[in-house]
C-alpha cells in the first residue's frame, strides 16, 4: 500500500482520523478532503504530518454540501491521483418524525447521502487509472434497522447503502472494489455529545472500524466482501 493515495472526508476526528492514522502507517499519503472547520482540519494535518514524516499530507476544507466548492476543491485535492476513497463524513440526528424540519432533514440527507455519491462521480476518473482503486463507504447499523427518533439518519444511510450496492456491480469489472462498513455504536465524540451516559465499555472503537479499513484494503482478492457490520456487546442499540 505505500504510495496509494486516499481521499478521506471526515478525518479531523472520531473514525475518520483513525483511519487517517492507520493508512498513514502503511505509507498511504493523505488527502484531507471537506469539513467547514478549517482550522481543526488545518491541525489534524499537522498532527499527521508531524508523526509520519515519510508520507504527504494534504487538506482541503469545503462544504460537503456545496456542489461546486465539493467540484472544484476535489480538482485540486486529486492533483496526484486517488487510489483509495473513503466517505466516512457524516452526521447523527434524533428527533420524532413530526419534530423533524424538513431542511434539517434535506442537510441530513445532503451530508450523509449526497455528498458520498458526488464525490464518488469526481473520483471515478482518477480511480479508474489506479492499479489498486478501492471506494469504501461509511454508512451505520441504522442502513439495515430502524430505530425510533432516527427517521432522517436512518434513511440517509439506507440510501447510501443502496448506492453502495448499485455501484458494486457497476464498477466491479473496472476493477474498482466498492466495500461499506456498517457499524453500530462507535465510541466517538458525536457518540459522547449525543449520549453522554455511553462510558465506551463494550463499545466500538475508532481503531476498530481503522482495522477493519486495511484488511479491505490488503485483501483484494476476488472473493469480495462486500459489506461488514460490526455492533457493541451492549444491549441499547445505538448508530
Amino acid at each position: 500500500m505505500k504510495g496509494l493515495t486516499a481521499v478521506i472526508t471526515g478525518a479531523s476526528g472520531g473514525i475518520g482520523l483513525a483511519i487517517s492514522k492507520a493508512l498513514a502507517k502503511e505509507g498511504v499519503n493523505l488527502v484531507l478532503f471537506g469539513g467547514t472547520n478549517a482550522k481543526k482540519l488545518e491541525d489534524t494535518a499537522a498532527f499527521l504530518k508531524k508523526e509520519f514524516k515519510d508520507i504527504a499530507v494534504d487538506f482541503y476544507p469545503c462544504d460537503l454540501t456545496d456542489d461546486k466548492s465539493v467540484i472544484g476543491f476535489f480538482k485540486k485535492a486529486a492533483k496526484n491521483g486517488v487510489d483509495i476513497l473513503i466517505n466516512n463524513a457524516g452526521q447523527a440526528f434524533s428527533a420524532p418524525v413530526e419534530d423533524t424540519d424538513m431542511r434539517v432533514f434535506d442537510k441530513i440527507m445532503d451530508l450523509n447521502f449526497r455528498a458520498p455519491v458526488l464525490i464518488t462521480k469526481q473520483a471515478l476518473p482518477y480511480l479508474k487509472a489506479s492499479k489498486r482503486p478501492t471506494i469504501i463507504n461509511i454508512a451505520s447499523v441504522v442502513a439495515h434497522n430502524g430505530y425510533p427518533l432516527q427517521s432522517a439518519y436512518t434513511a440517509s444511510k439506507h440510501a447510501l447503502l443502496g448506492f453502495s450496492k448499485s455501484i458494486a456491480a457497476e464498477l466491479y469489472n473496472q476493477g474498482i472494489r466498492v466495500h461499506v462498513i456498517s457499524p453500530g455504536g462507535v465510541y466517538t465524540d458525536m457518540i459522547k455529545t449525543a449520549r453522554p451516559d455511553l462510558t465506551g465499555e463494550d463499545m466500538i472503537m475508532p481503531e476498530d472500524i481503522a482495522e477493519t479499513v486495511l484488511f479491505l484494503l490488503k485483501n483484494r482478492t476476488n472473493a469480495v466482501i462486500d459489506e461488514i457490520r460490526l455492533h457493541r456487546a451492549a444491549k441499547e442499540p445505538f448508530a
